[in-house]
């Protein structure tokens, strides 16, 4: 198969398709905790609500979310891949062998590991996404709504 950059092209192909999905998501997402801000400034005085990209080393992208105390990492790894033996249900959903995008939340696990919080997981070809926590879509990732209902799942869910 040809190379591209040391990848393989499959491997570059699955690399801009994630980075698509991040792409669609990430400033949406921004766009919200902006939008947010706004409108709750006055009751945020002390409490910091925020939305900042980190730098990703290459391999994935990665965002922060700052809401108050808690942060919130958001990575999308930039590659594809079908469904594991234990993701059935994705299988059921997409197919076992589509190729897949996923953008994990990840909660600060304080002391310890970070901890999963949700994933999004998209079909970059068809343009369609789920999350886990909650369990909302099929959406088509233009579907600003059902992001949106995602966003405030994560800002609005204060454990740990």
């Amino acid at each position: 198969m040809h190379m591209v950059g040391g990848a393989s092209a499959k491997e570059h192909l699955a690399a801009l398709a994630a980075r698509g999905v991040w792409n669609c998501v990430w400033p949406e997402i921004e766009q919200l905790v902006a939008a947010t801000r706004g409108v709750l400034a006055s009751h945020l005085r002390d409490a910091v609500l925020a939305a900042r990209r980190l730098d990703g080393e290459g391999d994935r992208e990665i965002g922060e979310l700052v809401i108050g105390r808690a942060r919130l990492r958001v990575e999308c790894p930039l590659r594809c891949a079908p469904p594991g033996p234990e993701e059935t249900a994705l299988g059921e959903l997409f197919g076992a062998s589509t190729p897949l995008a996923r953008i994990f939340v990840l909660r600060d696990g304080g002391s310890g590991p970070a901890v999963l919080e949700s994933m999004l997981v998209a079909d970059p070809a068809r343009g369609l996404w789920i999350t886990t926590e909650p369990e909302l879509g099929p959406a088509s990732l233009r579907d600003l709504g059902t992001l949106e209902t995602f966003f405030w799942s994560l800002i609005t869910d204060q454990r740990g």
